[in-house]
């Protein structure tokens, strides 16, 4: 950087500031300060870079704030000190060192020498700027540091003991003995300074620690967890960071000693939360079958092949559909997420076909016994403050999908916080009064977590109550259904029914598991096209049709004055909220913006099935399928046939809507 002379540096950066805007910002910032009535020491200013753009328009300024960032920073603070002092924009006896200059960046080139993914890379990179993009595992309760103070003279004859003279700043990079010590001397006299207590300027800072989100990829935490990169937020980054959000970072390098260990760290610049998405196409083997979808019903067309290595193809029907709609309902960052219980005596087809359908998500984690749900709250292994707060399974899961498993053997304290969970859609983290050293606080996170369970139908507190058949529940199992999005419940009322689903799934076991004949169950959509598939569904945004949101609408309250007796609420107020999401979902995965009534009904219809599995049937008589026999798939594939269905149940939806037309509450 050598060959570059400052002065022409400084030429760069004055030309930086005017055509990026910045100088104009500068002048914002300095009217704000003419209006304060009172003089303050410190006064402030942020210029906010795009480092690309910077290196568009000058190489060598681009490089230098890149690669001495502390320098260049120092350059920056001195060019708008020198522009304040000749455009006036403060009044004249505010003196240089009053002023400071923060670069704020926006981007930064990704390349390998910037780009950090595990802790082990700290070790490999320089002094200039890094980037890191990752999820956010837990946080530190904020502490403060010295921001700024002021120092004067001890010799009251010198010149140095009145003015703003000599103040120090925090300096990225640096740390608080740095900025606050006992051995600064006078420039003028050469005596001892002396620090004005009362003009110290105290902040929050926070550590944080970060994981890149591939390694939360179905519980893969715990043996990538030493790959965390730890953060050193300031003053207003503190409160940006949520745990289980996905941020992408940017800073320069710092190594502090905490507990007898020196801690490589990244001292942050800037917190950017608009990641950006992958994009995809839909995959040729389903663009074959798009053409057909006038006369298939699409996405039973993709629930019928979804999972058939797992269970045959027709088998388990209304759960496959339900995983497709709950894997598009959270594909959407504004949808209501649609969590899942399925219910059948057969608990190891619903652990396997569940995890296949995670694998479908950006992030999922299996919720165990050893992990924590919602967060824990240990003693600062930084030393930095009071605590430090571990995100659970629930948090670090955000944007993906938390697997709890059997819901019957978590603790009756994990259940309860996880039924308060699902029907308040906040995630409580508790501190306990011994770290805030008062009262214990409770702070809270929204939910952004899907969560799936299952549950062995016969596994009840009491056996003589069925689950099936409009029978009286158990508490617990009210609770369940209750707390969760839909329930789906795979066993048929007919025992030969429920042979013949048996018969077929040992047939296929016995089939893969014979050597030589896997190869020859073939299924024409893949596990790359479904997730092709799903990446190009993030895209969709979605409308609701006026048609569809009456239909919704109106389902709702008449089944919630039809199905609610005066003792229990079978259907909850989040109702509406789910079938509106699952709607959505139904027209994403048909590939349409707009939500349709086919859309609603096809979910009502879904949805009035599982209720009619748990509590009895309705008015609406609608007999619960949960798989679909080889005989009538052609039939409930058919478009033509679907929608003469669909017609015959708006008439009596309507019927119903009639005789049970009440007010919402």
């Amino acid at each position: 950087m050598e060959e570059y002379s400052m002065s022409s540096l400084m030429e760069d950066v004055v030309q930086f500031l005017d055509v990026s805007g910045n100088m104009q910002r500068v002048k914002d910032t300095a009217c704000k300060f003419h209006t304060m009535s009172k003089e303050i020491l410190i006064y402030r200013f942020e210029l906010v870079i795009d480092a690309v753009h910077l290196i568009e328009t000058s190489a060598s300024l681009g490089n230098f704030l890149l690669f001495q960032p502390i320098r260049a920073n120092a350059l920056f603070q001195k060019v708008v000190g020198k522009a304040i002092k000749e455009l006036g924009l403060l009044s004249p006896h505010v003196s240089e060192s009053q002023v400071s200059v923060r670069t704020k960046l926006t981007s930064l080139p990704r390349s390998r020498a910037t780009e950090i993914e595990t802790y082990n890379q700290l070790s490999c990179c320089g002094k200039g700027y890094v980037c890191c993009t990752g999820v956010v595992l837990g946080k530190t309760e904020t502490s403060k540091y010295t921001q700024s103070t002021r120092y004067i003279c001890t010799d009251k004859c010198c010149e140095g003991s009145e003015g703003n003279h000599f103040i120090r700043m925090h300096v990225p990079g640096a740390l608080e003995f740095e900025t606050i010590r006992n051995d600064f001397k006078c420039r003028f006299c050469g005596h001892i300074l002396e620090e004005v207590v009362s003009c110290r300027h105290l902040s929050d800072k926070m550590i944080a620690e970060i994981i890149p989100e591939k390694y939360l990829k179905y519980n893969n935490l715990a043996r990538f967890k030493q790959q965390t990169v730890a953060l050193l937020l300031r003053d207003e980054l503190t409160v940006k960071l949520k745990i289980g959000q996905k941020y992408t970072i940017i800073g320069i390098l710092r190594n502090d000693l905490y507990s007898d260990r020196i801690i490589t760290a990244i001292e942050v610049n800037n917190v950017l939360e608009g990641c950006v998405s992958e994009n995809a196409s839909i995959p040729k083997s389903m663009q074959l079958y798009c053409k057909y979808i006038r006369e298939y019903n699409f996405p039973k067309m993709l629930a019928y092949f979804f999972g058939g290595h797992i269970c045959p193809p027709g088998t388990f029907m209304k759960l496959k559909l339900s995983c497709l709609l709950s894997l598009a309902s959270f594909l959407h960052e504004q949808a209501q997420p649609m969590h899942l219980l399925a219910v059948c005596r057969d608990t190891e087809i619903l652990h396997r076909l569940l995890q296949y359908a995670m694998q479908f998500t950006r992030r999922s984690l299996a919720h165990s016994s050893g992990n924590h749900l919602a967060a824990k709250v240990i003693p600062d292994k930084y030393n930095s403050s009071n605590y430090f707060i571990e995100g659970g399974s629930l948090l670090l899961a955000s944007g993906g999908i938390c697997y709890v498993g059997d819901v019957r053997k978590l603790k009756k304290q994990t259940f309860e916080r996880l039924q308060s969970v699902l029907s308040s859609g906040k995630v409580l983290i508790d501190i306990d009064s011994k770290y805030t050293k008062g009262l214990a606080v409770t702070t809270e996170q929204p939910l952004c977590s899907t969560i799936w369970g299952y549950v062995d139908k016969f596994h009840l507190k009491k056996p003589r109550e069925e689950f099936l058949g409009g029978g009286e529940v158990s508490c617990m199992s009210r609770n369940l259904a209750e707390a969760f999005s839909i329930v789906q419940i795979t066993d048929s009322d007919q025992l030969s029914h429920t042979e013949e689903v048996d018969f077929h799934i040992s047939y296929q076991t016995l089939q893969i598991s014979m050597e030589g004949a896997k190869e020859s169950l073939h299924f024409p959509l893949s596990f790359n096209d479904f997730e092709k598939y799903f990446k190009h569904i993030q895209k969709i945004h979605v409308k609701m049709s006026p048609g569809a949101e009456n239909l919704l609408h109106e389902y709702y309250l008449a089944t919630r004055r039809a199905r609610n007796s005066t003792d229990v609420s079978i259907i909850t107020t989040n109702t509406l909220s789910t079938l509106i999401s699952m709607a959505q979902s139904h027209a994403r995965l048909c590939l349409r913006t707009s939500v349709e009534e086919e859309d609603a009904l096809e979910v009502i219809l879904l949805y009035e099935e599982s209720l009619t599995a748990m509590f009895g049937p309705s008015i609406l008589s609608i007999p619960p399928v949960s798989h679909i026999s080889a005989n009538f798939i052609k039939d409930y594939l058919d478009n033509q046939k679907n929608r003469f269905v669909l017609k015959m149940f708006q008439a009596r939806l309507q019927q119903f809507s009639g005789l049970h037309r009440g007010y919402e509450e």
